[in-house]
């Protein structure tokens, strides 16, 4: 699971499987605006899935992939979709946010049926911190008939598959 990082760029650090080799692992960081965006929007199923699966389960990722087909920019940098790295599993929960904003709590309930669970990560620059990629997104995707724990149309949705484990 993932350390608060106060006062800095990132709000959690977590490890995650290389996605040169799976049995490695690398720092991945959530982004404090990042995750000031969703709070201010108060997306609370995304915040509480954060919390609960992509911290707690990121590890069990059965497949890596590089690369969005879809054109991404951040800034100058106009290759974003070409340095994103996308981790899938199965997870076997899902998870959401009751209460307000001040007293709520992540409540655990079922998985929805023929899904698989997608991770967005942006690689860094090489950075004192040593952090290989920043959390952008995370979100339910319909799972590959072909493919079990990939999601559908992953051969067209993603650039290349990195590498999948069993």
């Amino acid at each position: 699971m993932g350390t608060a990082q106060p006062k800095a760029l990132y709000k959690h650090v977590l490890e995650a499987p290389s996605p040169t080799d799976p049995n490695n692992t690398v720092k991945l960081g959530l982004r404090n605006d990042t995750f000031q965006k969703y709070g201010q929007r108060w997306l609370t199923t995304p915040i509480a899935e954060y919390y609960a699966i992509v911290r707690g389960s990121i590890m069990e990722a059965r497949h890596a992939f590089r690369g969005v087909q879809r054109p991404m920019a951040s800034g100058t940098a106009m290759d974003v979709d070409e340095r994103i790295v996308v981790y899938t599993w199965r997870s076997l929960f899902s998870a959401s946010w009751v209460g307000s904003q001040f007293d709520g709590r992540v409540i655990i309930k079922a998985a929805p049926p023929g899904v698989v669970f997608v991770v967005l990560v942006r690689e860094e620059e090489a950075n004192e911190q040593g952090i290989f990629g920043s959390l952008e997104r995370w979100n339910w995707i319909d799972e590959d008939s072909e493919l079990p724990h990939a999601p559908v149309a992953w051969t067209t949705r993603y650039g290349k598959k990195l590498w999948s484990r069993t």
